[in-house]
C-alpha cells in the first residue's frame, strides 16, 4: 500500500485538524467514523495523528496509526461535535478502550462511539436511515400486486441502499 500526500488531502486540510476532532473516512456504503488523537505516528514519510475509533475489523475500541485505520479512502472532517473539551473526549475515547467496550452494528458502532465520546445522545443516523429505508422498500412490496420473493429482496435491498446513500450525504 503506497500512501500519497494528494490523497489524504483530497478533503481535510491538516492544519484543520485538532485532537478529539472527529473525521469521517468514506467506504463503499457507509462512513466509518474516528477521532484525532493527540499522539502521532509515522509511516512512508508521513507524520500524522493516530485515530482512536470502534470498528468491526478490530471488534473494539483501539488507537491506531492512521494508516491502518484510513488506508487508501477518502476522507473529510466530520460535523459531529459536542461541547466537550478535546482532553475529555480523549479521555472518554481512552477509557473506552480500557473497558474494552466491544463493536456491535446496530447497538454501539464507530458512529455510537464517536458521539458518546463528545457527550451527544449515542445513535447512529447511518443505522436509523437504512432500517427505515429497509422498512420502506417492504412496505412498497406489500402494496405491489403478484409479490414474489425476488421483487420482495429487490424492494427492500433498493430501499436500504437508497436510505443509507440518503444518509450518508446528510452527515
Amino acid at each position: 500500500m503506497q500512501l500519497t500526500k494528494q490523497r489524504f488531502l483530497k478533503k481535510i486540510n491538516y492544519s484543520d485538524l485538532l485532537p478529539g476532532d472527529v473525521i469521517a473516512i468514506h467506504h463503499h456504503f457507509y462512513k466509518h467514523f474516528a477521532i484525532v488523537s493527540d499522539q502521532r505516528s509515522t509511516y512512508n514519510g508521513f507524520t500524522l495523528p493516530n485515530l482512536i475509533s470502534l470498528s468491526y475489523r478490530t471488534g473494539t475500541v483501539q488507537e491506531e496509526p492512521w494508516h491502518l485505520v484510513v488506508r487508501d479512502n477518502a476522507i473529510e472532517k466530520s460535523t459531529i461535535a459536542g461541547n466537550k473539551s478535546s482532553r475529555s473526549v480523549l479521555s472518554r475515547a481512552r477509557t473506552c478502550i480500557l473497558l474494552e467496550i466491544q463493536y456491535d452494528l446496530l447497538t454501539f458502532n464507530c458512529e455510537h462511539f464517536v458521539r458518546y465520546t463528545h457527550g451527544l445522545p449515542i445513535e447512529s443516523m447511518q443505522v436509523k436511515n437504512t432500517i427505515y429505508g429497509a422498512a420502506l422498500g417492504a412496505a412498497s412490496c406489500l402494496l405491489l400486486p403478484k409479490i414474489t420473493i425476488m421483487r420482495f429482496a429487490l424492494m427492500t435491498a433498493t430501499g436500504a441502499i437508497t436510505s443509507l446513500k440518503y444518509s450518508l450525504n446528510k452527515i
